[in-house]
């Protein structure tokens, strides 16, 4: 399960530079930067008329009663689900990452950040909707991988800038995306926020 992850400036990442710059332009102050928590605006891409747009995005669909808040699909199962399989097809986005965080359970709660080697940025592949206005989107996971697996069972679905495009605009190579194994990913104690 991926519920909170981080996204910071970075002046050596010009796609990401980018990124934010449209956001300011077109959305100032409607987004966080940092650790992003369920219900934070994050910046996201999605496609649109053929073009990749960045736009900010609400972190988790509203849950069926209207308590719980659904933030990840697995993504084995996501196109045979009603919540998500129409999304699946039709509504990708990616998140720009720093990485993300899960926690260990044993002998103690750990909280570790999971980050590319370099500190390569990361895009979390999901699927969004529109809820009143607001775009949603919940991260697509599936089975973490050996570099993930000491600490959770399960890990959101990565893409890498090249993969950013094939993603958002073409189904069957988001399909292979989404099957293909994970990247091996670096692992580090984080300090509790």
């Amino acid at each position: 399960m991926c519920c909170r992850y981080r996204i910071l400036p970075r002046r050596d990442d010009a796609v990401v530079a980018a990124i934010l710059a449209g956001l300011d332009k077109k959305y100032p102050g409607l987004y966080k930067i940092g650790e992003i928590f369920p219900g934070d605006a994050a910046p996201a891409v999605i496609e649109h008329a053929g073009k990749l747009v960045p736009v900010p995005a609400t972190f988790g669909f509203p849950g069926f009663d209207g308590k719980k808040t659904v933030l990840n699909a697995r993504s084995e199962t996501a196109e045979q689900k009603p919540t998500f399989a129409q999304s699946l097809r039709q509504r990708r986005i990616v998140l720009p990452a720093d990485g993300f965080f899960e926690w260990s359970k044993e002998p103690e709660k750990t909280k570790y950040l999971f980050t590319a080697d370099a500190g390569k940025t990361v895009y979390l592949c999901g699927c969004y909707k529109n809820v009143d206005g607001v775009l949603r989107f919940v991260i697509l996971t599936r089975p973490a991988n050996g570099s993930v697996q000491p600490v959770h069972d399960r890990m959101p679905v990565i893409a890498f800038e090249e993969e950013v495009r094939p993603f958002l605009t073409d189904t069957a190579a988001a399909l292979n995306i989404v099957a293909r194994a994970s990247p091996f990913l670096a692992r580090a104690r984080a300090e509790e926020t």
